[in-house]
């Protein structure tokens, strides 16, 4: 009997409680270890969309005083990459549109995982390993705080692009 494998997702996302505390943390993991955790257009999507949702779900507890007693309160999100690597940046075998993930118009902030990082009310921390380079370090710099270990090579190569 043939079994096909289920895709992984590119992007995971698992809320921890903090022991004591009464409150949770959001690990976000980048899981395209095989390929660096480089990122496409799904990534670009899905990264997007899980900071969008923590953003809308932070603001709606900051408008209701964090009156709901039914969850505990999500107090940061960690983003890192799964096997050795932070990100390794774009994937230039299938590169998301340099145009829409730069731009600014309002149509494309929806898909910017940058600015959907910059929506949230609460402490995104790093934490990085491996490579980081070019985008992988711009999703770096967007977190309030990094944590690294010994492994961790910071590169930028936009100017390689003419970026």
């Amino acid at each position: 009997e043939l079994r096909t494998q289920k895709p992984q997702p590119v992007v995971l996302c698992e809320r921890v409680s903090l022991e004591n505390s009464g409150c949770q943390a959001a690990i976000v993991t980048l899981n395209r270890p095989d390929r660096i955790n480089c990122f496409d257009e799904q990534v670009c999507s899905t990264l997007s969309k899980i900071f969008s949702d923590i953003a809308d779900e932070v603001e709606f507890m900051d408008r209701s005083d964090g009156n709901n007693d039914d969850d505990e309160p999500l107090v940061a999100v960690i983003l890192t990459g799964s096997g050795k690597s932070f990100c390794a940046g774009a994937d230039l075998s299938n590169p998301p549109d340099p145009i829409k993930q730069s731009s600014d118009l309002k149509s494309y902030l929806f898909k910017n995982p940058v600015y959907q990082m910059g929506r949230i009310g609460i402490p995104i921390i790093g934490a990085v390993k491996g490579h980081c380079i070019t985008g992988g370090f711009e999703l770096a710099l967007a977190c309030d705080f990094l944590i690294g270990d010994a492994t961790v090579k910071f590169k930028d190569t936009h100017v390689k692009f003419g970026l």
